[in-house]
């Protein structure tokens, strides 16, 4: 009778690794080289004794819009801040300077009226 191999040797390092099971693919345990294995070392696996069941979400999805409605309304005004700010700081500051210019200005006709006399 032969004897049947429970191992794949790896072509890198020669190590000798055990199959995982279900796996087509796995790395050396020792270089992590990319090891094919064989067909007949592939275990068979039932998948329908491992059916995993399907858990309800825990937030569902009421709850989570609930959850994100502040989030983005304070998004939402903080975007029309920006934008009514974008517009208003520079005609302020546009107004600001022409204050100050048409202040110096007036501030100096007195004496220029003086110098003129």
């Amino acid at each position: 009778m032969p004897k049947q191999i429970n191992t794949i040797p790896c072509p890198a390092c020669g190590a000798a690794s055990e199959p995982e099971t279900g796996k087509t693919h796995m790395p050396c345990a020792y270089c992590g080289t990319t090891l094919t294995i064989p067909k007949e070392l592939r275990a068979k696996i039932d998948f329908s004794a491992h059916e995993k069941k399907v858990q309800q979400p825990e937030i569902t999805p009421d709850k989570l819009l609930r959850k994100a409605q502040p989030v983005v309304r304070g998004a939402f005004n903080l975007y029309a801040l920006w934008t009514w700010a974008r517009w208003i700081l520079p005609a302020c500051l546009t107004i600001f300077i022409t204050t100050i210019i048409l202040c110096l200005a007036l501030g100096s006709v007195p004496v220029v009226l003086k110098l003129i006399r």
